[in-house]
């Protein structure tokens, strides 16, 4: 099979095969535990010898044939699911940082991952150093030997902040620093991060992975690399695995002891939703141009941020990163909160919401809701303001789309 759409459907060839009664649809095996024939066996499963299943927490059949589609979908070395973006993402930053360590990344980032950053992490005492990624020199000025990681988002939600990955890759490859993308708003079929220099790749399967925010569940996706050698956490394990170093520390010990495993339901309802994927993602590609393009002849929007406008800052950047397949998440700025308030709440389609890559299109004034505790001079720099507006467009008919929006708008 060439395509990625017949892949994603079918999975590996022996995939049906492996169920005992030959189903067409992975089944659910939502067992906490495992039987094994003989006491050897279970010896055997737990020191690694057999891939055979012992407890869902460390493995389950369900949630191992999502992550046999993700690599298939993103030609990565390994993956692992778990139980969310956020799980993630704090995954892999105690895999790879000890205390005294520190990571490069941007002041843009979702809420939730620069609250991780800003004070959880630092509670472990790792240093977030909050650069400007637009400037390479800006990242170098930050690098020193206790540099374990550069993480970026991409596009940067909900700024849409296209950053130059080949440039940061070719840092992040001198300085032999892992490169971490956060791949949630594109995935790996608008943005294959294998092609840029990536390491690891971080995304929410929450979003477009879920066909439709049907559960929660997040991925990392692991990238050959011998960088792992120059990180003092994982030299050890670089000597006896190589390029496996860092994915064998984070499953067999980071992951086990977290225990923020996906649930084997949930794995099964992302299994149903990549067979669709590259079908809904065309087609919301589709309608967030065209919306983009619509917004920006609206009188009362004042300003559009979509990476495939001609006229956005990102625009080149986005054409090369994605062939113009920007994500589907568009920024409007209308006068103040209190337009913002009153436009929202005249929509009747679109859905109030935190979600996005929805097949619901949804709406969310993010300086009131996902920034809510930070102060105006932190909103200012990360440009929060007050009239910003983040629209996820979804699968609906365009021009039911653009009804609703400019019946809301006709009321300003």
């Amino acid at each position: 099979m060439q395509h990625i759409s017949s892949r994603l459907i079918h999975g590996l060839p022996d995939s049906q095969a492996s169920d005992f009664n030959r189903s067409l649809k992975t089944p659910i095996y939502e067992s906490a535990s495992f039987d094994f024939e003989t006491a050897e066996d279970a010896e055997k499963a737990f020191t690694g010898e057999t891939d055979a299943f012992a407890y869902s927490r460390i493995s389950n059949p369900t949630v191992t044939e999502l992550q046999n589609r993700l690599k298939l979908f993103s030609n990565a070395e390994q993956c692992l699911c778990v139980s969310s973006g956020m799980a993630a993402i704090s995954n892999v930053f105690l895999t790879l940082c000890s205390t005294g360590d520190n990571i490069i990344t941007s002041q843009y980032l979702f809420g939730n991952t620069l609250s991780f950053f800003a004070k959880t992490i630092r509670s472990f005492g790792i240093e977030a150093r909050f650069s400007n990624l637009e400037a390479p020199q800006s990242i170098l000025d930050n690098i020193d030997e206790h540099t374990r990681a550069i993480f970026l988002e991409l596009p940067t939600n909900p700024q849409l902040i296209f950053f130059d990955v080949p440039a940061i890759a070719k840092i992040a490859r001198e300085k032999r620093i892992p490169l971490i993308v956060d791949n949630t708003v594109l995935t790996p079929y608008l943005f294959p991060c294998q092609q840029y220099g990536v390491d690891i790749e971080i995304f929410s399967n929450t979003k477009f992975v879920s066909g439709g925010a049907t559960s929660i569940g997040g991925t990392v996706l692991v990238y050959g690399s011998d960088k792992w050698a120059h990180n003092p956490k994982l030299a050890v394990d670089y000597e006896k695995f190589g390029q496996d170093a860092f994915f064998k520390r984070l499953y067999k010990e980071v992951y086990r002891n977290i225990g923020a495993c996906l649930s084997p339901n949930n794995a099964y309802l992302q299994l149903l939703g990549l067979e669709t994927i590259t079908l809904r993602i065309d087609r919301i590609m589709d309608n967030t141009l065209e919306m983009a393009r619509f917004l920006q002849n609206q009188p009362k929007v004042l300003k559009v941020r979509y990476g495939a406008l001609e006229n956005d800052p990102g625009y080149a950047m986005a054409m090369e990163l994605t062939k113009g397949k920007a994500g589907c998440l568009i920024s409007l700025e209308l006068e103040n909160k209190a337009a913002c308030y009153l436009f929202m709440n005249a929509l009747q389609m679109i859905r109030r919401g935190t979600n996005f890559c929805d097949n619901k299109s949804m709406i969310i004034h993010p300086a009131s809701t996902i920034y809510w505790d930070f102060s105006p001079e932190d909103k200012q720099r990360m440009q929060i303001s007050e009239g910003l507006l983040r629209l996820s467009v979804g699968l609906e008919a365009i021009e039911d789309i653009k009804s609703d929006i400019q019946q809301a708008l006709s009321l300003l």
